[in-house]
């Protein structure tokens, strides 16, 4: 994927460099031929026209495609300078030689007689002096356009990196803690040991098969919550309150996967909703105007660890800024015995 961006953008680039350059040559091409047809048959004004052009362009692109990159980005620039002003002097003394068989074969009207008799040298060599300075300055933009692409293509590499490495943490930490809670029931020789194996089996399916996409659709992401809240009910022999309300969702809306699981876990774990029976887990997903909304409030032991603190939330962090950067926010309240988390997300 990135790399198609990064190759779309070249191309987008080189198309505009190269109209850019039509336009150009174009330009000067049609400004040569007014001025020749002052004084020569249009047919002839048109190839002494073509020569002047042909004379830029030399000197054009044999600085911006070898010279600049020989001398110039080498930081040799008294070479860089020394080369194309031999360069414009030889263009300069063999566009003087056709000049002057031009002119003096197919003029129709006569010069001014007041011109200096060095006129025809600071005419072209001018020109060039021209085309030289154009020419750097579009090396100079092609030079830094490159460097501006680079250093993107090199950050959105990193930023994926990143994203695979933090999804790569959250992973095992979720399977860790789910074979813990199929221990406790095994230990305990809980009947609902083996329900629990299957809903370990549908979690993982969609861990290490649907979350190893960039996305996932809202309605799969929530599934699999409905598959651990069902999982940590078995935990306990009483009714656990635990509630999941979802208003008005758009379960095609696409995500990040498992980023809710952390503050899912953590609202299980530091609630300690397996023991006390006044403890209690609300959860609610929305999706309106191309905004996804995530709130989850949970009972906090004032006497417990503080929530909130861990590798997973810590992961979310970072992965909503590397994903959603400008585009998310993220609160965390504690308060009143109360443990508070508040995530929005816009579509892209």
């Amino acid at each position: 994927m990135l790399n198609f961006e990064a190759e779309l953008t070249k191309m987008k680039t080189r198309t505009h460099s190269i109209i850019f350059q039509a336009c150009f040559w174009f330009l000067l091409l049609s400004l040569q031929l007014v001025m020749a047809t002052n004084f020569l048959p249009f047919s002839v004004a048109l190839i002494f026209a073509g020569i002047n052009m042909i004379m830029g362009m030399t000197l054009f692109y044999g600085n911006s495609r070898w010279i600049f990159h020989r001398f110039f980005e080498k930081r040799l620039f008294g070479w860089y300078i020394l080369v194309n002003i031999l360069l414009i002097g030889l263009l300069s003394h063999l566009f003087i030689l056709i000049d002057g068989y031009i002119i003096g074969n197919f003029m129709t009207e006569p010069l001014p007689q007041h011109l200096p008799k060095g006129f025809p040298y600071f005419r072209i060599t001018s020109y060039l002096m021209f085309i030289f300075f154009i020419s750097l300055v579009f090396s100079l933009i092609r030079k830094t356009s490159e460097q501006e692409q680079a250093r993107k293509q090199l950050s959105r590499e990193k930023s994926d990196t990143e994203i695979r490495l933090l999804k790569a943490q959250i992973n095992p930490h979720f399977i860790f803690n789910s074979l813990n809670n199929i221990y406790s029931l095994s230990y305990s020789k809980s009947d609902d040991a083996p329900e629990a194996v299957l809903k370990l089996s549908d979690m993982l399916r969609y861990v290490y098969y649907d979350c190893n996409r960039d996305e996932v659709s809202l309605g799969a992401e929530i599934e699999n919550i409905r598959n651990y809240m069902a999982f940590q009910q078995m935990k306990s022999p009483h009714e656990q309150d635990i509630e999941l309300l979802t208003e008005g969702i758009d379960e095609s809306f696409r995500i990040a996967p498992m980023l809710f699981i952390p503050f899912v876990e953590n609202a299980f774990k530091y609630s300690k909703i397996e023991d006390q029976q006044d403890a209690w887990v609300k959860m609610r997903l929305s999706t309106e105007e191309g905004k996804l909304c995530f709130h989850i409030r949970n009972t906090h032991p004032e006497n417990g660890k503080i929530p909130g603190s861990g590798m997973g939330v810590q992961n979310v962090r970072n992965r909503l800024e590397l994903t959603y950067p400008g585009t998310s926010q993220l609160e965390i309240k504690d308060e009143n015995g109360v443990f508070e988390v508040h995530m929005k997300i816009e579509r892209s």
